[in-house]
């Protein structure tokens, strides 16, 4: 686990606030400590990556961030979806970068589900794809 202060100049109008956050080897918000208070602590729910785009980080410690590490895994347990294969329901597992995506084909009405996001929002993903492709249907 890392902790990093943001230290982006911004060039607006306003106050923009930089915090200091507690992020795991995968890039993602553990936790924050606000930029006014040192105790006010607050620790991620999700797993948000944390946006390195236009802004600019330092390494430092920080006494609240640094207990939170010591009693928090290095990374956030991950959501993962069950899929049991019947004799309608055939199960694939499909790697993909760093992951394994489960795909279930249901032998009924011949479709294909993901469990990543993409398919979840667009009906459609390149692992869904690929086993379409393996069992030759459209």
């Amino acid at each position: 686990m890392k902790i990093l202060k943001e230290v982006t100049e911004w060039f607006v109008d306003y106050r923009q606030p930089n915090h200091t956050y507690l992020v795991n080897s995968k890039n993602q918000i553990v936790a924050y400590a606000k930029w006014h208070s040192q105790k006010d602590i607050l620790i991620s729910k999700s797993k948000n990556q944390l946006d390195n785009r236009y802004r600019k980080f330092i390494e430092v410690s920080h006494k609240g961030l640094e207990k939170i590490a010591k009693n928090t895994k290095d990374a956030l347990p991950e959501k993962t979806e069950t899929i049991k294969p019947t004799e309608n329901i055939r199960v694939f597992h499909v790697k993909s970068k760093d992951r394994v995506y489960t795909v279930s084909f249901n032998k009924k009405n011949q479709s294909v589900n993901c469990a990543c996001i993409g398919f979840n929002y667009r009906r459609y993903c390149k692992h869904s794809e690929v086993v379409s492709k393996q069992l030759g249907i459209k």
